[in-house]
């Protein structure tokens, strides 16, 4: 994706000023794209919204570590359609060195997000990580374990009014402990907002139906084929249709 030229052309705001466009309480909505895709996006894009621009780049580089219990109980919730759930992570800016352990609640389709300042953790929660957690969800977090770990690089834009934050994710590669999987060619693209809307320049500009997606489930479900997955039989397609499929790195034999 040559998407430089089209970066550079775009205002950009410091992470300081990004603070007022947190929205940490929020709906979000997806859309799916080739990467190449997204050139011919943010040509559209620039006199709507800024750019995130830290230490000289526009494309920061992240790390998720998500935990979950042994038997993967809020990936089966999440395929289920269970209406409150949740996910838990730590979350590393990697070109600053910065970790978060953050609480993300699904509340009938509602994301609302908390998190704390943190460091990578080990193969359990970190103990104020995890007291923190009890305190947000009110359930231990004694039988949680490290799940999936993915990594991308993200282009950020806020609208220039502040009401609207989109991420647009590329470069993705999951490990779990049953595979490694890399898809180069998608690219994941996430508006948040405070109430949804459609004729946002920027979901108008990706020119695509949102869907439900979820990187954790999809992460997964590529990792481990005997996961069940029904309910993201259409993702997949979606995938083969973009020619955008997991290729595996590695898969754990059963």
């Amino acid at each position: 994706m040559n998407s430089h030229d089209h970066l550079g052309a775009m205002q950009s705001v410091t992470l300081p000023e990004l603070d007022a466009a947190q929205l940490h309480d929020r709906e979000e909505s997806k859309v799916i794209l080739h990467r190449n895709d997204v050139v011919s996006a943010l040509r559209n894009l620039s006199t709507d919204y800024f750019i995130l621009e830290h230490e000289g780049k526009r494309m920061q580089r992240y790390r998720n570590d998500y935990f979950d219990s042994v038997d993967l109980t809020n990936y089966h919730q999440h395929h289920n359609q269970k209406g409150q759930r949740h996910k838990l992570r730590y979350r590393t800016y990697v070109n600053s060195n910065i970790t978060y352990f953050e609480v993300k609640q699904n509340v009938h389709g509602r994301t609302v997000k908390v998190r704390r300042r943190s460091q990578l953790p080990e193969q359990r929660l970190l103990p104020r990580d995890a007291v923190f957690f009890f305190k947000q969800t009110g359930l231990a977090p004694s039988h949680l374990i490290p799940s999936l770990r993915v990594d991308y690089e993200r282009i950020l834009l806020v609208k220039q009014d502040f009401s609207e934050r989109v991420t647009i994710d590329v470069d993705l590669s999951f490990s779990s402990a049953r595979g490694e999987v890399q898809i180069p060619e998608l690219a994941i693209c996430e508006f948040k907002q405070p109430q949804f809307d459609r004729s946002s320049p920027a979901m108008v500009a990706m020119n695509r139906r949102p869907q439900n997606f979820s990187k954790y489930c999809m992460g997964l479900a590529s990792c481990d084929p005997s996961l069940r997955r029904n309910r993201f039989k259409k993702v997949f397609r979606n995938l083969e249709s973009l020619d955008a499929m997991p290729t595996s790195r590695g898969l754990v034999a059963a």
